[in-house]
């Protein structure tokens, strides 16, 4: 090998090293990054950023149904809606679920129960991508009872989710 391949070949070494590290210093850890806001409640100006991680922390439940958004029976994960808002000590009537999009829907509280729906993080283990109704998406155990296959429920069951305000 000559001198000047060595150099060259010491060269894209370096080029990829320097790359590397700066794709890896940048790289944020996607779990730790907010993709929840939680407003309302008796301390109307009290905010509540949550990320993925923090979701985890407070409690995972699995919910094993099927949806009329997709094929087959999934394995849903995420934190009981009834958990959370407990967990973070809020209280009220009602809940505005609103999407990153800004569609919003209303969810009485009369929902938020033992056994109810979730804030779902992940479908089958793996998150759930933007592009797939992510990164949250209220699910409801459907396949449970037929309380939970109405239109009614159905329309509460929003993806994309990314702030919930609890209206007095």
């Amino acid at each position: 090998m000559t001198t000047s391949r060595i150099f060259s070949f010491a060269r894209v070494l370096i080029i990829a090293a320097l790359v590397t590290t700066k794709v890896t210093a940048g790289a944020t850890d996607a779990s730790s990054t907010p993709v929840l806001e939680v407003t309302g409640g008796q301390v109307p100006d009290q905010i509540f950023s949550l990320s993925v991680q923090d979701l985890r922390d407070i409690a995972v439940k699995n919910i094993v149904t099927s949806t009329i958004w997709t094929q087959g029976v999934h394995e849903f994960s995420g934190v009981p809606l009834y958990t959370l808002l407990q967990h973070l000590q809020v209280t009220g009537t009602t809940i505005q679920a609103i999407a990153l999009n800004d569609y919003a829907v209303t969810i009485p509280l009369s929902d938020v129960r033992i056994g109810g729906p979730i804030v779902a993080f992940a479908i089958d283990g793996q998150p759930i991508p933007r592009r797939e109704k992510g990164p949250l998406w209220i699910i409801y155990p459907f396949d449970q009872s037929p309380e939970y296959r109405t239109e009614t429920v159905y329309s509460r069951s929003i993806w994309q989710l990314n702030r919930l305000n609890i209206i007095e």
